[in-house]
């Protein structure tokens, strides 16, 4: 049944005027707001304001903690909980709560008296595990399972690594001065003043040599583009290296320093010469990016201003201002303004690049861009190809696109000065008209901070069996203080952040061991290494118990924990000079010669390697071996010299395991057990002793005589266990010939291979048998393993 109408109109039976007195109808609705409002504010249920609050923003501290309460309704509830009474009295803080320090800064700055703190440490301190090297609190490895993930992020995005603790130091003076002291630090490749890296637009990459023709490490160094009295240069030095390499330039150019004071520290030296040169340490970051997508990742996070400055051409406008930002004054020059727009274009090229391996090897190129956190994204996103096309060409780059404001030091510490904080750059994006949206384009850029950067290209690996530019990439340097909002950029973007671990399972991969992070045995900081990691290893192998020790003796190992270099070149040349083979030409007829196995074409040598003025002897040559069937090599593995009757079993049958090594006998194993129950019964007899003691109250054994006992029993039982090495080259059944420096499984090559070295003269006696076939053999087994055996070069 339908419901009558109200209208009488409409047939219902009220009849409605047709007109209204406003006076009548304000004062009723008002009275009706004042009736609602009341009813609001004083209500009759019995609720507290916090319950009237969504389940999901409840929590229960707000019974008595108003701070919890949203800001609006704060005050309502302090209302309310004063009515119920006095509050209980809260529990006493925890101890580790009382103990907090209460000023963050200085409680940082304290614990970095040790060791120094990289810019982006506590975003690594929460998320990776941190390990004390070089002075530095570096990130070792991320707390997720990474090792698989890293690799297949390097292959198919992009990694980065933050580099920061790498040591800069600008060298200035006239040029012929800089390259000819430089010049007794070079060997065998391009010198610091080669043309191709003298012009400003390459990175440069050396070894670095002392005066006396021993290597020290490998460095990277660039010059700068725009100088016209004096050069500049800029040398990048592993923090390893730092000490030797800083104690080669004092001596070379005769430096003094000149700002030693009692607090001085590395990154605030300075040293001058008579002759006009001096020697800088600059505070600089520096961030490693590879994987194909390291350019849409840089290109991506980072925005190039419209414009800097307009050039003037009347000299009244030329007058420095003070208060100006750097980049105007800066870019009034029309040649830095000629090479910003060429860097402009650069960049737009950048964003199209599939791999970095299409930017020039080694290129630099300089860029002044705006302060990436006005780009963030709403949440992680990662980033897709740009470019449509599937071309891999090299980009033409112009020289001048290398020119950089960063060189300049008033530049970076306007640009330190400057830096704005996150709050203020949030309170400027709160008054956006829908905050929260992302709308920083429409961002007036002149309030936005212009950095400069420079970009340095790094080609990856052109191994045979490696996919082209493996682990190629781009680094990015930074002006100091600007680390983490550039860091976060990136992490924005998904770049994936490692640690030394993966950085050095990448170089594994990709084989390129001519880097600052590989340190061969002729250098000083290779015996410093191993020292430390044959002690580590050996403090590791005595917390086990007795039972669960490997007997090295048994299984004919002589140096478990370390290579004996000097020893094994000694038993094979009767020399004990350590050096390892870095002469291209050598390299390349040794891998020609052993190549000429597998393809079954034996081409005639360049070179006579068994004369002995072309070759020494001596050398240690640097090596891959891959094992052909089962069997992954380890570090610390040996490398042997198969017999005749090896080779004719694994030419009979190719799925052959490969000997197995006899048994020795221990002979300190007796006496290990003897002293072992001897020992116990001390204890026993001291033990009974001072209960007794503590019974009829008579004075007790002095503790020092049963440490000194522990002492000494320690230390016999470690030289019974681990002897001293005696032997290398006939320690076991087969002749060593080398050491597996590291070994593993490979991704990229689906194979298990280590690369180490071994001594020239019987790997010479290997290519007089026509036969790269090798024996290796891990520490903890008495099973060799066939191997095929290669040259590395150490510049591809």
């Amino acid at each position: 049944m339908d419901k009558p109408q109200f209208d009488e109109l409409l047939g219902g039976s009220v009849s409605l005027p047709r007109d209204v007195e406003i006076n009548k109808l304000a004062a009723a609705r008002a009275n009706e707001i004042a009736a609602m409002t009341y009813a609001i504010e004083n209500p009759q249920q019995t609720k507290l304001i916090f319950q009237r609050l969504p389940i999901h923003m409840r929590r229960r501290v707000m019974s008595h903690n108003a701070k919890r309460m949203p800001r609006r309704l704060r005050e309502a509830h302090k209302t309310q909980m004063e009515k119920s009474g006095k509050p209980g009295v809260p529990k006493r803080p925890s101890r580790k709560y009382r103990r907090r320090p209460h000023n963050l800064l200085s409680e940082y700055k304290r614990r970095q008296r040790k060791n120094l703190w990289l810019e982006t440490h506590i975003w690594h301190a929460k998320r990776f595990h941190m390990t004390e090297k070089w002075g530095f609190k570096i990130a070792h490895f991320s707390n997720d399972k990474a090792s698989r993930s890293c690799y297949r992020t390097v292959k198919g995005h992009c990694t980065i690594q933050d580099i920061s603790y790498y040591n800069c130091l600008e060298l200035k003076g006239p040029v012929d001065v800089l390259v000819t002291a430089l010049k007794v630090h070079c060997k065998y490749e391009k010198s610091f003043g080669a043309n191709a890296y003298k012009k400003g637009d390459r990175e440069g990459s050396l070894t670095f040599y002392r005066a006396n023709g021993c290597p020290v490490g490998v460095i990277n160094f660039m010059w700068r583009l725009d100088c016209l009295g004096d050069k500049t240069m800029w040398m990048w030095v592993h923090p390893s290296l730092i000490k030797d390499v800083l104690d080669e330039l004092v001596s070379s150019f005769n430096l003094t320093e000149v700002s030693s004071t009692a607090e001085s520290t590395l990154s605030a030296k300075l040293f001058v010469n008579a002759t006009g040169c001096s020697l800088e340490f600059l505070t600089l970051n520096r961030f490693r990016l590879r994987g194909p997508m390291a350019p849409t990742v840089i290109t991506d996070a980072l925005r190039c201003p419209l414009k800097l400055n307009q050039v003037s051409s009347s000299l009244e406008n030329m007058e420095v201002d003070i208060a100006q930002p750097w980049h105007k004054l800066w870019y009034q020059e029309l040649s830095h303004q000629k090479s910003f727009d060429k860097q402009k274009d650069c960049f737009d090229k950048l964003k199209k690049l599939n791999s970095p391996n299409q930017f020039p090897r080694h290129g630099i190129l300089g860029l002044t861009v705006l302060d990436p956190r006005f780009f963030f994204p709403p949440k992680r996103t990662k980033v897709e190809f740009k470019s449509s096309t599937q071309s891999y060409d090299v980009i033409n780059v112009d020289p001048s696109s290398a020119a950089s404001p960063l060189w300049e030091s008033s530049v970076r510490g306007d640009v330190k000065n400057n830096f704005k904080s996150t709050e203020q750059i949030n309170k400027l994006k709160s008054g956006n008209l829908v905050p929260g949206v992302e709308n920083d384009q429409g961002f007036n850029q002149d309030i936005i901070t212009k950095v400069p950067v420079i970009l340095v290209q790094h080609p990856g690996t052109e191994a045979n069996n490696k996919s082209i530019g493996f682990n190629s990439g781009i680094d990015i340097i930074l002006p100091a203080g600007w680390a983490l909002p550039f860091w976060l950029s990136f992490i924005y973007r998904c770049a994936r952040p490692i640690g030394l671990r993966e950085h050095r399972s990448a170089i594994f991969e990709s084989m390129m061991l001519n880097h600052p992070d590989i340190h061969h045995p002729d250098t000083p900081e290779y015996n410093r290494e191993a020292e430390e990691t044959r002690i580590k290893l050996k403090n590791k192998y005595f917390r086990y118990p007795p039972n669960r020790r490997v007997n090295f003796t048994k299984l004919s190992i002589s140096s478990p924990f370390n290579c004996e270099w000097r020893m094994l070149i000694k038993e094979w040349t009767d020399t004990d000079t350590v050096q390892v083979l870095r002469d291209p030409k050598i390299i390349d007829a040794l891998s020609q010669a052993f190549n000429s196995f597998i393809r079954k074409k034996h081409k005639p040598l360049s070179l006579n390697l068994h004369d002995s003025t072309v070759l020494d002897k001596s050398y240690l040559v640097t090596v891959k071996v891959t094992v052909e069937t089962k069997g992954k090599p380890n570090n610390f593995a040996i490398i042997c010299l198969p017999t005749e009757e090896d080779l004719k079993k694994f030419n009979e049958d190719r799925k052959w395991g490969g000997p197995i090594e006899k048994k020795r006998i221990d002979k300190f194993e007796a006496k290990r057990k003897a002293l072992r129950i001897k020992h116990k019964m001390l204890l026993k007899s001291e033990r009974r002793k001072r209960i007794l003691a503590r019974k009829t109250g008579q004075p007790p054994v002095l503790k020092a005589f049963l440490e000194a006992k522990k002492i000494e029993q320690k230390k016999i039982m470690d030289e019974l266990y681990l002897q001293q090495c005696t032997a290398v080259r006939k320690s076991c059944d087969r002749e060593v010939i080398g050491y597996v420096a590291q070994g593993g499984f490979s991704f990229s090559e689906c194979s298990c291979f280590g690369w180490g070295y071994v001594v020239a003269l019987p790997l010479l006696e290997l290519l007089k048998m026509k036969n790269n076939m090798v024996l290796v053999r891990n520490i903890q087994t008495r099973q060799y393993r066939c191997a095929r055996l290669d040259i590395v070069n150490l510049y591809s």
